[in-house]
């Protein structure tokens, strides 16, 4: 005789769970609350991030540093109606910057200018992952013996604090005129190097005495300042050069 069919549970919906949100989380917005937790824990207690990153599965508990990297990045490309429409602040700075009339002509430079920040968008995800990936490799403050693999966890873990600033912040260029957001500039670089050398002071183990940590996290800042400002210089260049040669329309 054959086994009696054993019946489904009764309706008990999936959706109800806390692992159901989860997914409805990822399927709406390509977050999830582990994602979220883990992005939460890098500002809260980065030291155990840090631990975790030593661990091949991040001890099931975190979202891999480089994916919320990316997520961050997705975001910041995906709020491109806020803080760069043609009315905002950083399109009346950049088109100010990009207006040479000797070279450019005469043409539409509002078109230009939007050209050149669709450009931008698209050039800089690439180039923040390739200089950021070299400088993970050629700095090394996590310890002896920490493996290439592990420095790019590490590397990408403490940049997170200081990429949320940068993404939180375009919420802000609507509300600020072109003057004015040209005056916030030098103040919020050195607020994110600040994050950066505070994230990698308070993550690194406690073992590492205080003036360790925080030689690092002074370093650790530089690099990563080194490489905001390296990949925001020629994206401008790349992305300047390559709309010259077309010009306005």
């Amino acid at each position: 005789m054959s086994e009696p069919v054993k019946q489904a549970k009764g309706a008990d919906d999936d959706m109800s769970r806390a692992s159901g949100w989860d997914a409805l989380l990822d399927d709406l917005f390509g977050l999830n609350v582990r994602a979220l937790g883990s992005m939460w824990a890098v500002l809260a207690t980065p030291r155990k991030v840090f631990a975790a990153a030593r661990d091949a599965d991040w001890l099931g508990k975190y979202t891999p540093s480089i994916r919320l990297v990316f997520t961050l990045i997705a975001a910041m490309v995906f709020l491109r109606f806020l803080w760069g429409g043609e009315d905002s602040a950083l399109h009346q700075m950049t088109k100010a910057g990009l207006t040479d009339s000797d070279v450019l002509g005469y043409g539409d430079m509002d078109q230009f200018t939007q050209d050149y920040l669709g450009l931008w968008l698209v050039m800089f995800p690439f180039s923040y992952f390739f200089v950021h990936g070299l400088l993970a490799l050629v700095v090394r403050i996590w310890g002896k013996g920490t493996r290439a693999p592990l420095r790019l966890r590490l590397y990408f873990a403490a940049l997170l604090p200081g990429l949320l600033l940068g993404v939180l912040s375009t919420l802000a260029i609507p509300l600020l005129d072109a003057a004015l957001f040209e005056q916030t500039l030098m103040p919020a670089l050195a607020l994110t190097g600040v994050i950066y050398a505070l994230t990698v002071f308070r993550g690194l183990p406690a073992a590492v005495s205080k003036m360790g940590r925080a030689s690092r996290g002074l370093l650790f800042a530089c690099v990563a300042l080194c490489g905001d400002l390296f990949i925001a210089l020629s994206t401008f260049v790349i992305g300047y050069a390559w709309l010259y040669e077309r010009g306005p329309v």
